[in-house]
């Protein structure tokens, strides 16, 4: 079994099914399959059982997954169904369809089935007529079946019958069938019965019974349906029921469906005897209804269609299939996906009566969204019979004036195809309706069904207004059928089933079935023997036309492009072309076709050309012509050839080059016509005075003539023609008109047979040629048949008077009224006529008026009274007032109860701001009610209205709030009714998002999920792959109104994940996946200079990722740097840092820092150069310096290279600066040491170009210096001061290299 969308697995899998095929014998047969399968599998034929095989007539012609059997020049013996076999490693599959070969029918091909008589019983030859036909049983398993047709016609027809479409010997097991020939004594005609022994199962279908002779073929067909018996319960109610079939012993497939959406389940199954199939759902057998669908399809298969699929269906089905000789199995596991978004309360299924209203309800999340209602799959648009109602959330059909038909699957939908199903089902005298509409191949039988509610019932079929044949029409008990069989294209249209005022209406299409025109014909050849003939053979096409065909001969002069038809013949052979046949002399081509019903042949060619030439022979003379005084008369002749000629009167020629003409002024008019071969003088209204007068024709080779005779003209008839049937209503003013041939010439007429008399009633007048008959007022009486009589001549005319049709005025609906015990009731309508009689039903039973019944009529007025009711007259009640009905419900309740309605308590749950209405429906119009709210009487305001209306009252709470909540009592004498209100919040609803929602980040980029809701002051959770999570600096809620917000400011990969915001009755989804961004180096402004180093220099190279924690590897001369031996690699949050202890020559080089092992990815290089060793040599030495106590005293030298490192000595110590004593400073080459007493850091020999530079980095204005390496100070060499000497070292200060920018020093350029 196989899903009808199913996977398409390894195994072989069919993706279009062989069809059934009918051919005439000696015709073409062909059966054609797609089957896919991976590997791709090997297909073999077998018919019977047994494989077949390639032979002259019989081939296996395959292209790609497609594969055929192709059968020539079929015979009866190939008839039977052939089985198409798949097979590959992965599994087998297959396939059947069935070969029907017919015996070519002998009939003239020209004449259509519809245009041959029909003959009568006992009548002369004609083709067959079923005097009886078969009729459709209903039958239990086991049970016998006898099928009787008899069918009449000369000669005698052959019967024989057919199940679904086959012969008899060609179903799979037909050894329980019998036939049984008619005997003479049972009647005329031609019988044959078809006994069925111990029917099974499989036996049900259409049968269908053909009568065929010389002169046609009929026939008739009738409906077969094997019930399976009903189980009889188990002895011990207690006990459990047995299994209906076998465990599984492997499992089941699967198949998903969404929800309302259609699954299709196909069994395929063979066996000998034929398997019966049963249908199983969890381990119970199914039984078709109005969701699930059992058929047989034209390939053979067993069909489960489930419609519109809900949750409640999901579940495991299986196919089992029995016979005698074991059993099988096929099961399918249906998986019901729901959509996220769901009805809040779906559909209910409903019942209503015919001609009653049925109300379907439903409530959405969200009262924005719009839906749709479908009748199956049709769309309904509000009108007065489908009534469309939305409040708030709340979703209501109401279907007016129920009929048969309005029974069916119901459907609301809303946005996304997401729907819900309901069942209305429509009690009345039709319990199952027909299908509304039913498609059948042209040559298929159709059938339709009815189940009624009462047996024994008669109904009606028609189609298009009217009735269908009776040998047609079955019934048996509750069911009634009507069998088509081999329909056409005629018996398509509007097909309805009546009974009484309830019909059922289906939509019956055929669909054309397409055929292949005829083959061209063959041997085509030209021989020129005679004079001016020419003779044509050619042979039949091969294979023959499967339907009846003519040839077509047509011919062309040459020169010419256009074709002319000969004529056409109806059997092959030879045909002589004349030079008559040509309108003209000279050389002609000819050309021949096949014709049938379903198309035309391409044309064969005559190889060559004939010269032929026309010549004139007379086929039809001239004939004398024998007219009326005043009429045209008409004399004409064909010859054998288009030629002209000339027309003579009287021995005078008459013109032919007008169309019209006169013989001389005052005299006779002519017209002269020639169409074709045809030549015609037509003489316009000739006189009494041109009898005898000779008309004669000549031409080359032809010369005629005849005579013309005027008689007096008899009177008559000139309109009307025929019967005319006239209706009129009363009082209306009828007039009957009667026309002659000749004028003032006495005319009687006649009333049913009898001559009518004139009065003020009746007027007769004779106007000319025209007599009249005048009523001038018609009454109902006045309806007959009138004849209008004169010289043996007669005008019919039936006159139909009757009512005007009654129209209902009042009531328009239904009416419903409720009385209790010995209380008058008066049931009102009013029709548009005073006159009109009026009918009164009570469930279905005329009312007959009496002591309990009094009907009553004023005027336009019709009543029924009921002057003191008991609880048994109440019911339904109708006003029949020609075709229309006017409807009453009449309620009688006792006495002892006032509150009809509700009879219990009542429970009301509401969400705020909804409509609420509590309804109580009392006994009698004018009882008053007390309401009460948790026991004290409540006061009307606007947001409590109380409302009465006739008996109903009504409690109702416009926009509902939450302390409305409470026990409501409507009170009246010592009854109340009971109503429990309880007002919730609206249920939270998400509006934004409504679907799934996927956001991508990078790290550290702010990610926003933002839910609106529905409420501002509804509470929501936030989770996080399951966890709710909780507020942080990483993960911060935010709420404004009804938006919630969840904010990660710096998303890290860790925070990816699933988020929900959950609002309790609606939720909101999120996906969130959060990427590292590409590693990158922070860009610098210039590219790092190369760096030169001393020897032994330390050396740092250092740069700043865009990531913290990305891995890099450092590279010296394009080989991976190992840490050790003076090489150290440092990892600093971004930074990454590799130092060089003590330079080297073999340091030097290109340093490249690579992000990642991966080729391609981000670097950054740097160049060093480790210079040789330099020589530290004084440029200018110190000199002495003597200074007053207390100035100032600086010592200066200057150093090569310029950074070489000084130490100053002061009398063999190392001057330390400090704020108040000595400082020391550099500039460039120069080094300065400085002795003072509370002094500035301001030379004074070159202190205007120190404060031109600018104080370093380290100092104020007027402070003392604190560093060494930046302010400008004079050179300096050796000096004392102070019986001090000062003296310096020059040494070697370490170098580092950055990555980052370094602000410039002070006064550099």
């Amino acid at each position: 079994m196989k899903a009808s969308s199913g996977d398409q697995g390894s195994p072989p899998c069919f993706l279009r099914f062989p069809r059934p095929v009918r051919v005439v014998s000696g015709a073409e047969a062909e059966l054609k399959c797609v089957v896919l399968g991976e590997p791709p599998p090997v297909v073999v034929w077998e018919k019977g059982g047994q494989q077949l095989a390639a032979s002259e007539r019989l081939s296996f012609p395959a292209d790609g997954a497609e594969h055929g059997l192709l059968l020539t020049a079929a015979l009866p013996t190939d008839a039977g169904v052939y089985v198409c076999r798949a097979r590959n490693a992965a599994g087998e599959a297959y396939a059947a369809a069935a070969v029907t070969v017919l015996e070519p029918p002998a009939s003239d091909p020209e004449l259509q089935p519809a245009e041959r008589p029909l003959p009568s019983p006992g009548s002369g030859e004609g083709a067959p007529v079923f005097l009886t036909g078969p009729r459709s049983q209903w039958v239990l398993r086991g049970a016998e079946v006898v099928l009787t047709c008899r069918a009449g016609g000369l000669p005698e027809p052959t019967l024989y019958w057919e199940k679904d479409g086959m012969a008899l010997d060609e179903v799979w097991d037909s050894s329980h069938f019998a036939l049984q020939p008619g005997r003479a004594e049972d009647g005329p005609g031609a019988s044959l019965a078809l006994r069925i022994l111990a029917a099974r199962l499989p036996d049900s279908g259409v049968y269908v019974c053909h009568a065929r002779n010389a002169h046609g073929h009929a026939q008739a067909g009738a409906l077969l349906q094997v019930h399976q018996p009903p189980e009889s319960p188990p002895a011990d109610p207690d006990e459990a029921p047995a299994p209906v079939v076998e465990p599984l012993k492997c499992a089941p497939k699967t198949f998903w469906v969404n929800e309302g959406k259609h699954a299709k389940f196909r069994c395929y199954v063979m066996g000998k005897p034929e398997p019966e199939i049963e249908w199983h759902w969890e381990g119970r057998p199914l039984l078709p209804d109005r969701r699930r669908l059992m058929y047989r399809d034209r390939d053979g298969g067993f069909v489960l269609k489930v419609l519109y699929c809900q949750a409640k269906d999901r579940g495991l089905y299986v196919c089992a299939a029995r016979n005698s000789a074991g059993q099988t199995l096929s099961a399918v596991q249906l998986h019901v996906k729901e959509p996220r978004l769901r009805f809040t309360r779906p559909l209910q299924d409903v019942e209503g009566r015919e001609h009653g209203i049925a109300v379907l309800e439903c409530k959405v999340p969200n009262s924005r969204i719009p839906t749709a209602w479908f009748r199956e799959d049709q769309r309904l648009l509000p009108c007065r019979k489908y009534e469309q109602i939305e409040e708030g959330t709340v979703r209501r059909l109401i279907i007016h004036r129920l009929k048969a038909d309005d029974d069916g699957i119901y459907l609301c939908e809303m946005r996304g195809r997401v729907r819900t199903v309901a069942n209305v089902t429509v009690k009345g005298p039709i319990l199952k309706r027909l299908p509304r509409k039913l498609d059948v191949l042209e040559g298929e039988n159709a059938v339709l069904l009815v189940e009624t509610l009462e047996a024994g019932v008669e109904g009606r079929w028609s189609r298009d207004g009217e009735e269908l044949p009776v040998i047609c029409q079955s019934s048996s008990g509750h069911m009634h059928a009507l069998v088509l069989p081999g329909v056409t294209r005629e018996d398509a249209g509007e097909v309805t089933f009546s009974l009484g005022n309830s019909r059922t209406t289906t939509l019956l299409r055929v669909k054309c079935v397409k055929h292949s025109p005829p083959g061209p014909p063959i041997l085509a050849e030209m021989f020129k023997g005679h004079k001016n003939t020419v003779l044509l053979t050619w042979k039949p096409p091969e294979p023959a036309p499967e339907t009846p065909f003519i040839y077509r001969l047509e011919r062309q002069e040459v020169g010419s492009e256009d074709w002319i038809q000969c004529f056409s013949i109806e059997k092959a052979g030879a045909v002589e072309v004349p030079g008559d046949c040509v309108p003209s002399e000279g050389d002609y081509r000819f050309r021949i076709c096949t014709v049938s019903g379903h198309g035309r042949s391409p044309h064969v060619v005559f190889h060559g050309s004939a010269h032929l030439v026309p010549t004139a022979r007379l086929v039809a003379g001239l004939e004398d012509v024998q007219v009326y005084d005043g009429e045209d008369a008409v004399f004409s002749l064909d010859l054998s050839t288009i030629i002209q000629g000339t027309w003579f009167l009287n021995g005078e020629e008459l013109k032919s080059n007008e169309p019209e003409g006169q013989v001389e002024p005052g005299a006779l008019r002519y017209r002269i016509e020639q169409k074709g071969l045809q030549h015609r003088l037509i003489l316009h209204a000739v006189k009494h005075q041109d009898s005898g007068a000779l008309v004669g024709f000549s031409c080359p080779g032809v010369q005629d003539s005849a005579a013309l005779t005027i008689q007096e003209s008899p009177v008559h008839i000139l309109s009307p023609q025929d019967r005319v049937s006239l209706t009129f209503t009363t009082s209306e003013r009828v007039v009957l008109t009667c026309e002659l041939s000749r004028v003032d010439f006495p005319a009687t007429w006649y009333k049913d047979g009898q001559k009518v008399e004139e009065s003020e009633l009746l007027v007769v007048k004779m106007d000319g040629r025209k007599h009249r008959l005048i009523l001038p007022e018609a009454k109902v009486q006045d309806s007959g048949e009138f004849e209008c009589r004169t010289e043996g001549v007669s005008a019919f005319f039936g006159v139909t008077v009757q009512d005007p049709p009654v129209h209902i005025v009042d009531p328009r609906e239904h009416v419903f009224v409720h009385a209790i015990t010995s209380e008058c009731v008066m049931l009102a309508c009013e029709v548009d006529r005073e006159d009109a009689p009026v009918r009164w039903y009570k469930d279905g039973q005329e009312v007959e008026e009496s002591d309990f019944v009094v009907l009553e009529n004023e005027g336009p007025h019709r009543r029924l009274v009921l002057p003191a009711t008991q609880p048994s007259d109440g019911g339904e009640f109708q006003c029949v007032a020609g075709d229309e009905c006017a409807y009453f419900t009449v309620t009688i309740t006792d006495v002892s109860s006032w509150i009809v309605y509700p009879s219990g308590k009542v429970y009301v749950a509401a969400v705020r701001l909804e409509r609420v209405v509590l309804t109580c429906e009392l006994c009698r119009p004018w009882a008053e009610v007390r309401w009460t709210k948790d026991g004290e009487e409540v006061v009307e305001s606007p947001a409590l209205l109380l409302q009465k209306e006739d008996t109903v009252r009504r409690l109702v709470l416009p926009a509902v709030q939450l302390e409305d909540s409470g026990e409501y009592l409507c009170e009246i004498d010592d009854e109340s009714a009971s109503f429990t209100v309880t007002v919730t919040e609206p249920p939270v609803r998400i509006i934004y998002p409504r679907d799934e929602v996927t956001l991508i980040a990078v790290t550290l980029e702010c990610v926003v999920l933002m839910c609106e809701l529905s409420r501002e002051d509804a509470p929501v959770r936030w989770y996080k792959d399951g966890l709710e999570v909780e507020e942080s600096e990483a993960l911060v809620l935010e709420r404004d109104g009804p938006r919630c917000r969840l904010v990660l400011p710096a998303a890290q990969p860790e925070d990816g994940g699933e988020f929900v915001c959950d609002a309790g009755d609606d939720s909101a989804f999120f996906t969130v996946t959060v990427t590292e961004p590409p590693v990158q180096f922070l860009a610098l402004e210039t590219t790092p200079s190369p760096l030169c180093v001393a020897p032994g220099e330390p050396v740092v190279l250092s740069c700043e990722l865009s990531r913290a924690g990305a891995p890099v590897v450092w590279s010296h001369n394009g080989r991976p740097v190992q840490e050790g031996e003076g090489l150290e690699l440092h990892a600093e949050g971004p930074r990454r840092v590799l130092c060089i202890q003590a330079a080297g020559p073999a340091h030097a080089g290109l340093y490249t820092c690579q992000s990642g092992a991966a080729p391609g990815a981000p670097s950054l290089s740097f160049t060093v150069q480790v210079a040789e060793p330099l020589l530290v040599k004084l440029v200018s030495e110190l000199t002495p310096l003597t200074v007053h106590e207390g100035d100032d005293a600086t010592f200066r030298c200057e150093v090569s290279p310029p950074d070489a490192d000084v130490t100053w000595l002061r009398n063999g110590a190392v001057v330390t600066p400090g704020p108040q004593r000595q400082s020391c400073c550099s500039y460039g080459g120069c080094r300065m040491c400085g002795q003072r007493k509370a002094r500035m850091c301001v030379s004074k020999w070159r202190q205007a170009e120190w404060v031109q530079r600018g104080p370093c980095a380290g100092c104020e204005v007027g402070s003392p210096c604190p560093t060494t390496l930046a302010c400008p100070w004079p050179r300096m060499g050796t000096s004392t001061a102070s019986s001090s000497m000062v003296s310096y070292w020059p040494t070697r200060a370490p170098t580092a290299a950055r990555a980052t920018t370094i602000a410039p020093w002070p006064g550099s350029a």
